[in-house]
Formats: structure tokens, C-alpha cells, sequence
């Protein structure tokens, strides 16, 4: 059951008359499984709930909204997800590649199709019971985030480093004839999984199509500390172009067959291959943004939208601290806001020395490797920092180190520019609008 901590205000669980202390029992008349149950309710617009009043009487409430609207309801604590450990050893894991010393949290290895569901996880499936497929199967929990990396299930197992791993078309097959909707992904690990193997895994899941709707090939990332993992090669400017090439000559098949692109790089191919983003539009509704697909070019069409929107710099001068990947591309910007506005402002790239200079994406820079590199360079008035650097939750860093922390040792202001173009001109833009 699902005990009631708080009832939202003028919710739909307030009007029907839910208190803190009750609890719900079932749905539709289904005993609850877990806050997952919530969650998949929550987009319904009719059904009935089955609550136990704190006063020990059960009653059954018939729910009628609209699909966005929500219950609004919190529960304890114990009523929420715990995540389900990984089974596999991927021979690219990032988390394999961290070094000692980090927070407890960061070594754990979630593969979990609830959390999939919840918060978009990609998960492999390799440890599915019979129940929760028929489970996902019943109620099409939807959309569903799957680590594919290849349809070759021998290939595909090495690089799961799990011989068990069931094969994943049968799997994802049985998923899409029951209506369940899935994106996928492909960490693409050069002369393991490019090639023709990647051609025929682009192929088995553009069959799926429309249940799988989309495919993310993103580069393996390496950190220098691999000592005793398996050997995997970086994505080179030479290999990054050829799977461009080869990515979106598949993607254009598949636009002329379904008018989807259905296949996607991630932008940080387009960085290690020196060629421009693809535009605004390619990226169709930016399915696999949470995995860099479209992230610079949706940044650029919202950085447009605040060009025409402000009319004049802020009198302060800024300095912008980045990570490599982003680093001639945000260069580009301020170039734009320089030449438009007289906006006085700075770039410095932050190298990584935390996880070594192969990581370049600004996500996985520390604070000391950024008070290093603030050491060394002039720093004005303001330091704008991307929100990527900093956990969803906190305002920490990577290595441990606060917000507050940090901003003490700067010894300037310091604002944090939301993942957002337009939130980027507005740090150091204004006017009417």
C-alpha cells in the first residue's frame, strides 16, 4: 500500500477528500505493486482507487480527469523506489572508471525498468523476471529507455560482459506488440560495435518502428582510469565521421520511409568530427536530448530567441568557464553578443585532469579542476557556470565540493546559467520584453 504524507491543495486527491495517513490499496481493483502504480495512474483519466482511511474504513473513490492533471499526493518515504542493482560489467561502464575517494552513491550501478519508466534510465533488460514483463506488457508502461549497443547478441553479450543476457529483439518484440513505446541507445565502442554491426543494429530496431522510436549512437567515454578494464579504443575525428556518415545516410532512408529521421548522433560526434550541428529541425522533438542528441542545437535556436529579445549588455564584464567539447561553440556565441551588444566577456576552457583530458564534456568537470583553471586566467566581475555542472538536487560537484563552497574560494560572483540559450543571453543581456 502507498501511505499518504501530504495532499496538495486544490488537487484532484483534496477534492475527492484524501488526508495525510490514508492509504491506497488498490487501482482498478488491483493491489498496488509499488509507487509505480501511481505514476501510471497519474496519466489515466478514468479509474477508481481503493483507499484505507486512517480510521480504518476502506472505501472506493472513482477518479475522473484530465490526463495532465495530477493526483497530487506525496507518500512516505518507504513507498518509493529503491533502484535495482546492474548485473552486467560493461566493458565501457563510466561508473568502472571512477577513481577512489568519490561519494558512496556514485559507484552504484542502477539497471532499472521502473526507473526507466519514472525518470527516462536507460536499462539493458537483462534482469527482468516473467512477472514484470507481463507487467510492462499489461499496462504499456511507456516509454521505456533501452541500452541496445548491438542487435548482435553475441556481440552484444561481450559487451555486457554477461553470458546470460537473454537476446534483446525477442524482448523488445514482445514489447512492441503489446503497444509499449521504447528509445534506444547505442555507446558506440570503435571495432566492437561500428560497422556492420552497427548497420544491422540501426536495421532490427528501424523494423520495431513505430514502437521504437527512436536510436541514439553516442561515443564511449574513457577516463584515465582503466587500470585492468577491458581495452577499448576512443572515437577519433576519423572514426566520429564515419559514423556520422554512415548514421545519417540511415537516417535519411528512414525519413523518406516514415518522415522520421529515427537514428541521431550525439552532438559530441559532431564535436570530435569538426562538422556543424545538424539544424533545429533535424532533431524532430528531441527524444534523446538527455543523451546530448540536439542539446547545442536547441541551445542555439533559444541563445536566437534572446538575441531578439534583449536589447543591451549588462554594464558587468563575465567570464564563462567550460568544458572542452563546448568550449568553440560557446566561443562562437559570445562572439555574436560581443559584436551585438558590446557585451564584455570571456571564455576559459577547463581542462580535466580529474578523469583525464579524453573527457571533454562539461558535465564531468570537478570544482578544483575549474579553480585550477580560474588560477590561471584573469576572472571578471562575474563567473557564469553551466547548470550541468552541479548535481539535479544539490548544488554539488562532482568531487564533493558545494556551491557555497566553491563561490567562497572564487572570491566573485558566481551564477549558474540554466542548460537554456536564452537563459545564457539573460545572465548578461537585458531590456524590455
Amino acid at each position: 500500500m502507498l501511505k499518504i504524507l501530504f495532499v496538495e491543495p486544490d488537487s484532484v486527491g483534496s477534492e475527492i477528500g484524501l488526508e495525510a495517513g490514508d492509504a491506497i490499496t488498490h487501482f482498478n481493483g488491483e493491489e498496488v505493486a509499488d509507487v509505480l502504480d501511481y505514476e501510471y495512474y497519474e496519466g489515466q483519466e478514468d479509474f477508481t482507487i481503493t483507499v484505507l482511511a486512517k480510521t480504518g474504513e476502506s472505501v472506493v473513490a472513482e477518479i475522473s480527469k484530465d490526463a495532465d492533471e495530477t493526483l497530487g499526493l506525496t507518500f512516505e518515504d518507504k513507498c518509493y523506489l529503491t533502484a535495482r542493482a546492474c548485473r552486467n560489467k560493461c566493458i565501457f561502464c563510466f561508473v568502472d572508471q571512477l577513481p577512489k575517494g568519490m561519494r558512496k552513491t556514485l559507484y552504484f550501478k542502477d539497471d532499472d525498468w521502473r526507473l526507466s519508466f519514472v525518470s527516462g534510465n536507460y536499462v539493458t533488460f537483462t534482469n527482468l523476471t516473467e512477472n514484470e514483463i507481463k507487467r510492462i506488457c499489461g499496462k504499456k508502461f511507456s516509454p521505456l529507455y533501452v541500452s541496445v549497443h548491438a542487435t548482435d547478441d553475441n556481440v552484444r553479450r561481450n559487451m555486457l560482459q554477461n553470458k546470460t543476457a537473454a537476446d534483446i529483439l525477442p524482448l523488445m518484440k514482445r514489447f512492441a506488440d503489446s503497444g509499449v513505446v521504447m528509445h534506444t541507445q547505442i555507446v558506440l565502442c570503435p571495432d566492437v560495435n561500428d560497422g556492420r554491426v552497427l548497420q544491422k543494429s540501426l536495421q532490427d530496431l528501424f523494423e520495431l518502428y513505430p514502437q521504437v522510436q527512436s536510436v541514439a549512437i553516442v561515443p564511449v567515454g574513457l577516463t584515465k582510469h582503466r587500470q585492468g578494464l577491458f581495452e577499448v579504443k576512443p572515437v577519433d575525428k576519423a572514426k566520429a565521421n564515419e559514423i556520422i556518415s554512415q548514421v545519417e545516410d540511415f537516417a535519411l532512408k528512414c525519413k523518406q520511409k516514415t518522415g522520421s529521421n529515427f537514428a541521431f548522433c550525439s552532438d559530441e560526434f559532431y564535436v570530435v568530427a569538426q562538422k556543424e550541428i545538424p539544424p533545429y529541425e533535424y532533431y524532430e522533438d528531441f527524444a534523446q536530448i538527455e543523451n546530448g542528441v540536439g542539446l547545442l542545437a536547441k541551445f542555439k535556436r533559444e541563445f536566437e530567441e534572446g538575441t531578439e529579445t534583449f536589447t543591451k549588455a549588462k554594464k558587468e564584464s563575465f567570464t564563462i568557464a567550460t568544458g572542452d567539447s563546448s568550449y568553440d561553440f560557446i566561443c562562437g556565441l559570445v562572439r555574436q553578443l560581443k559584436i551585438k551588444f558590446g557585451v564584455n566577456c570571456e571564455v576559459i576552457k577547463v581542462v580535466n585532469k580529474f578523469f583525464g583530458d579524453s573527457v571533454t564534456v562539461s558535465g564531468l568537470l570537478t570544482a578544483q579542476d575549474i579553480l585550477d583553471a580560474l588560477g590561471k586566467n584573469k576572472v571578471n566581475d562575474t563567473l557564469l557556470l553551466p547548470r550541468s555542472l552541479l548535481r539535479e538536487i544539490e548544488d554539488v560537484f562532482l568531487d564533493g565540493m558545494t556551491l557555497a563552497e566553491f563561490k567562497s574560494k572564487v572570491g566573485k560572483k558566481v551564477e549558474v546559467v540554466e542548460n537554456d540559450g536564452f537563459d545564457f543571453c539573460a545572465h548578461m543581456l537585458k531590456g524590455e520584453f
